[in-house]
């Protein structure tokens, strides 16, 4: 089997140079890169990425470790930092952990491979505790969920900016009384969320009643059941439905259809999340999506710094989220200067707002 020694003999170079070129760290394209290439070729040598590993301080491997991966969030955030990963001339390994013992388990895998870093996303409303224990081993980046740790940076979005995005865009469109249906009382999303819900209200000229305002799962049927009680007991109704996901506004939508009650001439409805049922819907939904192409190549700029040594202090970086217009809040406000109505499929099709 030939060796990088033949390889250097026969292009004329040194072995670190073989090692550069071969790598990727030797970007230049010259006369050396291509006979360093031309003799691997000939004499049929691949690098040994394992062994490489060994003698180097750097993997060139980031790890992802997520939830179910069918989840928005998880989703978006796969389909974001891989290209960023390779972009960088590095690998993304993937480990999936619905829970935290597991997620632990991915973790501490990833940590014996020696990645460069790892980007975690905790289950939804779970604290990932645990990854204070590792913070020392790689540079650690958590996306998204509760934020209490010292060590850890954290990227995510930032839920008061998102709260008041979706308050400005229903007052835009004629809506008045606002009902929110939030996620679970104990959630510190939901707590910052929901006090940001209120404090606005007045400012935006908006009301909301008693009974207006629960909290519970995020799921269909709680949408549903929620959007019945609220349109079918005697009083005041609101005209706009903020819900926690874009499940409990699914759930929204098929109460208001069986119920008769027009979307959005008579209610507006928005969700978050961006799923895929938010298209599949009647009327399609009105959503937020998160910024995680941005949120990507900020956990990989924290993650170099790591590296780098350049800081000591993790980082708390929040974006807000991007706005997709769809039917469900389409009515413009009266007098306004864009009485465009958006068309059935989505009316912001940018990506992360870039």
């Amino acid at each position: 089997m030939s060796s990088i020694t033949d390889v250097a003999a026969m292009a004329q170079v040194s072995k670190a140079t073989v090692s550069r070129v071969l790598s990727g760290q030797r970007t230049k394209e010259d006369d050396i890169a291509r006979r360093v290439r031309d003799a691997a070729e000939k004499l049929n040598y691949a690098a040994n990425p394992a062994a490489s590993a060994l003698r180097s301080d750097t993997t060139n491997a980031i790890g992802l470790i997520i939830p179910d991966p069918a989840t928005p969030l998880a989703s978006r955030m796969l389909a974001a930092l891989d290209p960023e990963v390779n972009g960088a001339g590095k690998q993304l390994l993937v480990g999936v952990g619905d829970d935290l013992h597991v997620q632990e388990e991915r973790v501490s895998a990833m940590l014996a491979r020696r990645v460069d870093g790892l980007v975690v996303i905790p289950p939804k409303g779970m604290d990932p505790v645990f990854l204070d224990g590792y913070a020392g081993d790689a540079p650690i980046v958590q996306v998204s969920g509760r934020s209490t740790s010292f060590r850890v940076s954290w990227v995510g979005v930032d839920e008061a900016a998102s709260m008041q995005l979706v308050l400005r865009h229903l007052a835009d469109h004629n809506a008045t009384s606002i009902a929110y249906l939030s996620g679970d009382v104990d959630s510190d999303e939901a707590a910052e969320l929901f006090t940001t819900f209120q404090t606005n209200l007045s400012l935006m000229n908006l009301m909301s009643q008693a009974g207006w305002t629960t909290f519970g799962p995020c799921t269909v049927v709680r949408g549903y059941e929620e959007a019945t009680r609220l349109f079918t007991a005697k009083g005041d109704r609101p005209d706009a439905v903020i819900c926690a996901t874009d499940e409990v506004a699914a759930g929204v939508l098929f109460a208001l259809d069986r119920l008769g009650v027009s979307v959005p001439d008579e209610v507006r409805v928005i969700g978050s999340g961006d799923a895929p049922m938010g298209v599949a819907v009647t009327p399609k939904l009105t959503t937020l999506r998160s910024p995680c192409r941005l949120m990507a190549r900020e956990a990989l700029r924290l993650i170099d710094m790591g590296n780098g040594g350049q800081h000591w202090m993790p980082a708390h970086v929040a974006f807000p989220p991007q706005l997709i217009r769809r039917a469900s809040t389409s009515s413009p406000r009266f007098g306004s200067s864009d009485m465009s109505v958006p068309s059935d499929g989505d009316d912001d099709a940018g990506d992360d707002g870039e």
